[in-house]
């Protein structure tokens, strides 16, 4: 698996992970609320149902109120007009009233007109009951509500039924209506498929997000990705162009000292040591002299070696390992510019890796250089700090300073040199300088690249 997947799958596993756990528990709530939602819509639906039907039963009262207060009428024709009239109310599909006498005889049917003069008193709906004697129950306690099951006329089948019965106690008849149960479950399962279809279409707006949200991390991702890639291969070639330059250039450095210095003297030599070995075959005494200036010049030699070999790895980095090492260069320079030097060591006993080594002195060597050339500082302070995870060196002067921003155009080849020494093996740079109080420079290579196994 890719670095760059690896990435991406830890950019969006907590966000997937946690989106999914919010859309599932959002899920079950909804789900929830969607049937606490319906009983109570279903309860508060059949108390409305319950309250239009008494309004019925009043309305159908009020209707027949005038016949039943007019006394002077005659009775068979005022019991006549109570059934004309409520043979005649009707409301919605399958609302009617209905009229009972005391015995359970039905006086009144819009609907079914065949059970109109007929004793129903025993009748028994589908589940047993008594219908029309609970109702005559009810009514006789001073009226209310009754659940039974009665043939729906728009279903042609048997329904449940909410009845409400009231006594018209000047005749004895109960007066009532119903509505059936199968109306109200259709309504709220309207509201149930209604809920559902809300919880669905919410749980789809939050996978919309969730898709844009991971599409566009995703594109994040790779831009990002992208960018780095291109800044950390254009760093990459940078660092690699100056290390081949910086090759290049001690090669040649080398290649002059072996030139300049070291083939010289040699030559010198040579011709000293055939000049005496030709005043020794003539019997010239002189002889001695040419030898004794080849020797000096032979020393001189073994010393451009030693110089050459410290230059390109210090031998005491190799002898007796970093600390004694930077304390060697820094005695040597106080002893050559009488400036104070404190020294702070705080290495653990595990060997560094050799380029680290020579690293973190090569940029000590640097700063030293630096501060003997143009920092006219009287006290040097340098802190080397071993931790678990790094090692960091600082060093810090009190001289004159200078102005980063105004060096940062065009940065010294020192301070170039030593930054690309630390970036090259993955560390970090810093330099912090003000003019009139000093410079501090502070180098951080990671552990982990750099001991020894």
């Amino acid at each position: 698996m890719s670095f760059k997947i690896r990435i991406i799958l830890l950019a969006l596993l907590p966000l997937l992970l946690l989106t999914a756990a919010i859309a599932w528990i959002g899920t079950q709530k909804a789900r929830d609320l969607s049937d606490t939602q319906s009983r109570l819509f279903e309860a508060a639906l059949i108390a409305a149902k319950q309250g239009e039907l008494e309004r019925y039963v009043r309305l159908a009262q009020s209707a027949i109120a005038p016949v039943l207060d007019d006394s002077g009428r005659d009775l068979l024709a005022a019991q006549a007009e109570v059934k004309r009239i409520l043979t005649h109310l009707k409301y919605g599909e399958d609302g009617y009233f209905f009229v009972y006498d005391s015995q359970g005889v039905n006086l009144v049917h819009p609907i079914q007109k065949e059970l109109v003069g007929r004793d129903l008193h025993e009748l028994r709906d589908s589940r047993g009951h008594y219908v029309i004697r609970d109702l005559l129950d009810k009514a006789q306690q001073g009226g209310g509500f009754v659940r039974y099951f009665w043939n729906k006329p728009s279903a042609r089948a048997e329904r449940e039924k909410l009845g409400f019965v009231q006594l018209l106690p000047k005749w004895g008849w109960m007066l009532g209506s119903g509505l059936y149960d199968d109306d109200i479950a259709t309504e709220v399962e309207k509201v149930r498929v209604q809920v559902k279809a809300n919880v669905e279409a919410t749980f789809t707006l939050i996978l919309t997000i969730l898709g844009l949200t991971t599409l566009l991390i995703v594109s994040l991702v790779f831009a990002t990705n992208l960018r780095e890639g291109r800044l950390a291969n254009r760093r990459l070639q940078e660092l690699a162009h100056n290390f081949v330059r910086r090759q290049v250039e001690e090669r040649r450095r080398f290649s002059r000292d072996l030139h300049d210095g070291i083939n010289q003297l040699m030559v010198a030599a040579k011709f000293r040591i055939e000049l005496a070995q030709s005043q020794a075959e003539k019997g010239n005494e002189q002889y001695r002299e040419s030898l004794s200036g080849a020797l000096s010049t032979l020393q001189g030699a073994i010393k451009e070696v030693r110089r050459i070999s410290h230059d390109l790895r210090p031998g005491l980095l190799d002898d007796m390992g970093l600390e004694l090492a930077l304390k060697d260069m820094f005695e040597q320079f106080h002893e050559r510019s009488c400036v104070h030097v404190e020294l702070v060591f705080e290495l653990s006993q595990a060997a560094l890796a050799p380029d680290v080594e020579i690293t973190l002195y090569r940029v000590a060597q640097e700063a030293l250089t630096n501060i003997e050339r143009h920092a006219y500082a009287r006290h040097v302070a340098l802190q080397v700090r071993q931790s678990y995870n790094c090692v960091q060196l600082e060093l810090r002067d009190d001289g004159c300073g200078f102005d980063p921003a105004q060096s940062a155009a065009t940065p010294g080849i020192g301070l170039k040199n030593m930054r690309e020494r630390i970036e090259l093996l993955g560390g970090q740079f810093e330099l912090h300088s003000v003019p009139a109080q000093g410079t501090r420079i502070r180098a951080s290579l990671p552990l982990a690249s750099m001991l020894l196994p």
